[in-house]
């Protein structure tokens, strides 16, 4: 691979997972191929980018609920609402007591129900009642729960079930099992990170977020028919807020 296809494929999945503009195609294919690299490249944006904000901007206020709120909507702004978009969508579709195709409608169903809008803000208040209790930790807090969460999404990919239908979540499904030599490697260089950021207790946290959304994963998508996208958008949030409730409530005050 050629230097232009490896900048290629580090615009497609920065574009992807973020809304940073940087320049070439939206190649959505490029970007699921390569996946793996948001493991590493994508947490110093979506996490590290809104914990310095958040550090600078304690520096001017000791309102420590305005923080974690600033902080945590510019780290939603960053991934452009996507993922969380997903996590909606799963949750309405579970609220289907019907077939799988029932819910695979529902899924794919733009409007929002009562429960997943109730579900999202939940979400959000311990993410942020999360952050007010690490604020003294902030940017690492926030740089660990992105590889973390971007970790888990890999992570899931290479144990997913490919769904019927070839959308996103068979393309990452299977892009995932073709590289897991790939994605065992970039998951321990992001654990070794976190280890230098918050020693023992940010790779205690790290190991059983990753431990337990994987197992809500494989649980989830037998009520989906496999690991469709917005399931992946879905482990993505999950595992970000888990992570950090796990380390509010192991080294915050």
């Amino acid at each position: 691979m050629g230097i232009r296809d490896a900048i290629d494929d580090l615009r497609a999945v920065i574009t992807f997972f973020t809304v940073i503009p940087i320049g070439g195609t939206h190649d959505v294919s490029r970007a699921l191929r390569n996946a793996w690299l948001a493991v590493i490249i994508v947490p110093p944006i979506t996490g590290l980018l809104p914990g310095l904000f958040g550090y600078y901007l304690s520096l001017l206020t000791h309102n420590d609920l305005l923080i974690a709120v600033i902080t945590y909507m510019l780290l939603l702004l960053l991934t452009g609402l996507n993922h969380i978009d997903g996590f909606a969508d799963v949750v309405d579709a579970l609220m289907v007591r019907g077939s799988i195709e029932d819910r695979i409608r529902v899924l794919k169903d733009p409007h929002r129900g009562s429960a997943s809008i109730a579900m999202v803000v939940l979400l959000v208040i311990l993410a942020v009642s999360s952050l007010i209790n690490l604020i003294h930790v902030l940017w690492q807090s926030l740089l660990i729960a992105e590889f973390v969460s971007k970790s888990s999404c890999c992570l899931c990919g290479v144990i997913g079930k490919r769904p019927s239908h070839k959308g996103l979540g068979w393309q990452l499904t299977t892009y995932s099992k073709e590289k897991v030599h790939i994605i065992i490697a970039v998951l321990i260089i992001a654990l070794i990170i976190t280890y230098l950021l918050l020693k023992l207790i940010g790779l205690l946290v790290a190991l059983i977020t990753m431990a337990f959304n994987t197992l809500l994963f494989i649980a989830l998508q037998n009520n989906l028919g496999g690991a469709v996208g917005d399931l992946y958008g879905f482990t993505l949030e999950v595992s970000r807020v888990t992570a950090l409730v796990l380390m509010s409530l192991l080294i915050g005050v």
